[in-house]
């Protein structure tokens, strides 16, 4: 085994694949002196051009804290440290001007070079930097090289890589040198590491607790073992668990840039100043933009912004629809219908209102003759023709001297002078009656809204109701008080964990950072950020552990 200057132990083997190319990518005597070895992975081909990037990520990273605009263009379009084999300089801004690239960046945004536009326009101070500040241009120059472009254009080699697996071609000339090339941008050579992204999931790991006992981000080691794991599978001709590695880096990047992407939201609502937080509102959106459109293909179905929070599903909703379930226990449907029933008879009536339902009476006796005349209370007859003083002339005489021959016994009229037949009881039981009922009516059930009656009892008269809602339905379950749908088979815990996040958390976090929306003090962007991200770490199988707690 042989060791280099910088301790690394390398194969002679290695050393033997290397000795012609080891220089390929200096530029002179200044220039590193590479090894086959970045970060714990050996490359089985020369991709120098590539580890060597984050050189010039370096030198623009130090001219930006100068706000040299003019140098760092220079740089970022012509290349300084990193030469291609005919003699040319190879750049940053060929990277991230080429389109159609397997970062999928250019149909996510809908422009050929989204990454060359958001980094010309912050140099320049042009499109949405336009006005800016030196402090805001310079975090998204330093964001936009060091991560923003290597992270995807490490991605668009790894994707290439399986691509050309695909395809069939596993070899050390296709997939395996795409798949070395991906760590090569994303790591930097040793050398050049603290400006390759790699050092920014350092970073944040420190910020967020989620870093080993050496300083490594966990989420770092984990890519750096799916780079081995994907290595391995390239040289077996494995192309699923080719694939599965290039997923996992993936994840392992949203994890990375998750935690930038809160972190700054957080200092947006901590900090003491308006440029402070604009400041710190730059440097994050930059963060976002290098996992935005993973976050966006991370919906299974894109416009379904209801997401529910325990099944990890999402589905058509709006707002209010969304916001709109609710467990109910023995909840009254307001399925059921209006009725008039009688508890009697226990029959609903065909009376549809409740003036109707409420207008029964009971009327006993009801059409009776109401009477005024002469009234036998012995006899029952009535004679309406003689008038009080005749009917109160009738009285019963024995052995009365009517001036005759003979004596009378009788009933006699002293008024009209009649004689009647009745007997002594009959003849005393005439009196005069004014308005009198004769009780010869029916007992009568009575409607005063309808002018319907019938011939039914007094309980039953007055035993109609009126029923609001009668026969609902009684429900526990979910309910949505917007649609009224139902569902019985949804768990409380469920039914409760509907939320709404329009453009599944891209709109979101997008309007946080959208440079026209001033920072306010005090609110609070990081439990947004999360809240918006949540569900597309739980469509990646991202924890809360993953994403740790901002110290």
């Amino acid at each position: 085994m042989l060791k280099n200057t910088k301790n690394k132990t390398i194969t002679i083997m290695a050393v033997l694949l290397f000795a012609t190319s080891a220089f390929a990518g200096c530029t002179g005597d200044d220039g590193p002196e590479l090894d086959a070895e970045d970060g714990g992975y050996t490359y089985v081909t020369n991709v120098d051009v590539y580890r060597l990037m984050t050189e010039d990520v370096c030198e623009i990273k130090d001219l930006a804290e100068e706000h040299d605009w003019a140098a760092i263009k220079d740089i970022y379009q012509n290349g300084k440290n990193v030469e291609k084999s005919d003699g040319s300089m190879k750049t940053i801004e060929q990277h991230a001007s080429a389109s159609g690239k397997k970062h999928g960046l250019s149909e996510y945004y809908g422009v050929d070079a989204p990454l060359d536009d958001y980094i010309m326009a912050a140099i320049d101070g042009t499109g949405m930097f336009a006005g800016a500040s030196d402090s805001v241009r310079e975090q998204a120059v330093e964001k936009g090289v060091q991560n923003q472009y290597l992270v995807a254009y490490a991605i668009h080699e790894w994707n290439a890589a399986i691509v050309k697996a695909e395809a069939g071609n596993f070899g050390a000339d296709d997939a395996q040198h795409a798949w070395d090339e991906g760590w090569g941008l994303y790591h930097g050579t040793d050398e050049s590491v603290s400006c390759s992204a790699y050092a920014t999931g350092d970073k944040r790991a420190g910020n967020f607790g989620t870093a080993n006992s050496d300083g490594t981000a966990q989420a770092n080691a984990a890519i750096l073992e799916a780079q081995l794991e994907g290595l391995a599978a390239l040289q077996a001709e494995d192309l699923a668990g080719a694939t599965a590695a290039r997923d996992k880096i993936v994840k392992n990047l949203v994890i990375i840039y998750s935690q930038a992407t809160i972190r700054y939201a957080h200092k947006m609502n901590t900090d003491e100043t308006v440029e402070a937080a604009q400041t710190h509102q730059s440097e994050g959106y930059s963060f976002w933009r290098v996992i935005e459109s993973t976050i966006a293909g991370s919906n299974p179905t894109p416009g379904n912004d209801c997401y529910n929070g325990v099944t990890m599903t999402v589905s058509s909703s709006l707002s209010d629809e969304c916001s709109g379930y609710m467990y109910v226990t023995d909840y009254d449907m307001g399925d059921g219908s209006d009725i008039c029933y009688n508890m009697e008879l226990h029959q609903v009536s065909a009376d549809d209102s409740e003036t109707k339902c409420d207008s029964y009476m009971f009327l006993p006796n009801y059409g009776a003759t109401i009477y005024t005349g002469a009234y036998n209370t012995v006899s029952h007859t009535m004679n309406n023709t003689w008038n009080q003083t005749v009917t109160e002339g009738w009285n019963y005489y024995e052995d009365f001297d009517m001036g005759g021959d003979t004596l009378f016994t009788g009933c006699y009229n002293m008024i009209s002078h009649e004689i009647s037949s009745d007997d002594n009881a009959t003849c005393s039981g005439y009196i005069y009656v004014t308005d009198y009922n004769m009780n010869d009516g029916v007992d009568t059930c009575y409607n005063s809204a309808t002018h319907a009656s019938s011939e039914v009892s007094q309980a039953v008269c007055e035993a109609y109701d009126w029923y609001v809602n009668y026969g609902a339905t009684i429900f526990t379950g979910c309910y949505n008080t917007v649609t009224h749908s139902t569902s019985a088979e949804m768990s409380e815990e469920e039914c409760n964990a509907f939320s709404h996040l329009p453009g599944f958390g891209t709109a979101g976090i997008n309007g946080i950072y959208d440079f026209s929306n001033v920072p306010v003090a005090g609110t609070d962007y990081q439990a947004a950020v999360r809240a918006h991200l949540q569900p597309a770490w739980d469509m990646l199988g991202i924890t809360s552990e993953d994403i740790g707690i901002l110290q």
